[in-house]
């Protein structure tokens, strides 16, 4: 499935592999239909950005900075890209196996990190300002998108990029839930909408701060909800944006949602609907 997303969206063919261009790589996890270039393993690298908490990702660099100076040539940054496909974020995503980037062109994401001739040292400050910048960007056409290019967006818009790339069949009862519970009007902002994204990149330590705090298996409650949320990211969602999901998945009307089932649909968010499931 990645690899056929992937071949979908790239545009360039070198040596007949086929290549991203910058613009592709966004249009593909938008869904939307000069000579730069990404490749195959870039793409998983860049798709993992967008969906994992920036601590693996400075502590993978961390690592590989054996002299402490902050900063990796090209080779230990291939290192890095290595290190970060054998996540399991990005063992979801990827079915196939992943050649080495040995006798690629040199692409966009080289040129960027290491200069045209890959001679450059990256710095760690450079690489965390890109992983932000990243996300900012993608965030931000996300929610034009479901905004209709408004300032703010309506609650019915929220969820329809909830459960844009979801597979669950209780979808028409979500939105269901939303149109029968919530008066027409109300609306999400975009520093609401961050928020979210802040924590769907942090569905592990969310996952983790539930079963802390409430009986295994057992529906979890708006106030836990919000505290494990808080325990997670460090931030709390607003009453608004708390009220938002809990009317859309709450479907027996009890103000609990099913963790199990939540974790699932938002793991489906994350992923963009590319998560490779097992076959029965």
């Amino acid at each position: 499935m990645r690899r056929l997303r992937f071949n979908q969206f790239a545009s360039v063919i070198h040596e007949q592999e086929p290549y991203m261009t910058p613009r592709d790589f966004l249009y593909s996890v938008m869904l939307e239909h000069v000579e730069r270039l990404i490749s195959y393993t870039e793409y998983l690298f860049l798709l993992t950005i967008l969906t994992k908490p920036h601590t693996g990702f400075d502590i993978a660099f961390r690592m590989l900075d054996t002299d402490g100076n902050e900063q990796v040539d090209k080779k230990e940054f291939e290192k890095l890209k290595k290190i970060i496909r054998q996540r399991k974020v990005a063992k979801e995503v990827s079915e196939t196996t992943v050649s080495e980037d040995a006798g690629e062109p040199s692409t966009t994401l080289q040129a960027f990190f290491f200069g045209r001739k890959g001679q450059n040292k990256l710095q760690y400050k450079e690489f965390h300002r890109f992983m932000e910048d990243l996300q900012a960007e993608v965030q931000e056409m996300e929610f034009l998108r479901f905004s209709k290019g408004m300032d703010t967006m309506r609650r019915e818009d929220f969820a329809d990029w909830l459960l844009y790339y979801t597979n669950e069949e209780d979808n028409t009862d979500y939105l269901e839930n939303l149109r029968k519970r919530v008066p027409t009007g109300q609306s999400i902002t975009f520093e609401e909408f961050k928020a979210f994204c802040l924590f769907t990149n942090n569905l592990e330590d969310f996952s983790i701060s539930v079963k802390m705090i409430t009986d295994a298996n057992r529906p979890i409650g708006m106030a836990q909800f919000k505290r494990a949320v808080k325990i997670a990211t460090g931030q709390e969602l607003s009453k608004n944006l708390l009220d938002t999901v809990f009317q859309i998945f709450d479907l027996d009307g009890d103000n609990c949602l099913s963790h199990e089932e939540f974790i699932a649909v938002m793991k489906d968010r994350m992923l963009r609907g590319l998560r490779v499931r097992a076959r029965t």
